[in-house]
């Protein structure tokens, strides 16, 4: 039997109406704010943020057409961390609280349209984001010193993209975040439930 957290009660509601316009991830911090207020510990530096869950939080503007960021991390560290536990980035696209949001047309408000967790321990799933990970890590470990704008694979689920800081973020494209969730809902089915 697998119990598995699917919901978090206290804590953001669909049709919430978010105080802000969305800048540089203030939407996200508004939404760790809240759950602070809701009695939820936040874990504000490196690793996952619900780190007694085991859950991620991300949120995402609804239109948005890019990359879902997982999160970033420096080139060296990229090759000399393997997919898996204890990589903040496997450990990140395990379970994640996803928060999605847009803009209401007459108020200009952002609204909450969905809150959800999703489980994506899925063996294709994590599969694939293995397969994307060890890609890019072997470009970067084929070209040492050489700053890539995006290392990006054919058919690949996730890339990386530089940033001014240097650090590469991970992301996974909109097409496979889609698939991801869509595995996720398929395979709540079969679990039985905690909720937290």
């Amino acid at each position: 039997m697998t119990l598995n957290v699917t919901k978090l009660n206290k804590a953001i509601e669909v049709g919430t109406v978010i105080p802000l316009k969305e800048c540089n991830g203030n939407i996200g911090r508004w939404v760790e704010d809240q759950l602070e207020d809701n009695g939820y510990s936040v874990n504000r530096g490196k690793g996952i943020d619900l780190q007694k869950l085991g859950i991620e939080v991300k949120t995402r503007k609804v239109d948005s057409g890019s990359g879902h960021t997982v999160g970033a991390m420096l080139p060296q560290d990229i090759v000399q961390n393997d997919w898996q536990a204890g990589n903040n980035m496997f450990d990140k696209v395990q379970r994640q609280y996803r928060v999605k949001h847009k803009v209401n047309e007459l108020t200009g408000d952002n609204i909450v349209v969905s809150a959800q967790v999703h489980d994506f321990t899925d063996d294709t799933i994590q599969t694939k984001l293995k397969e994307a990970w060890e890609h890019c890590q072997s470009v970067l470990v084929q070209n040492p010193g050489f700053e890539f704008d995006y290392i990006r694979g054919e058919d690949m689920w996730a890339y990386l993209e530089l940033q001014e800081n240097g650090y590469y973020q991970f992301r996974i494209t909109p097409k496979y975040m889609k698939e991801m969730e869509t595995i996720a809902n398929f395979n709540r089915t079969k679990m039985f439930f905690v909720e937290a």
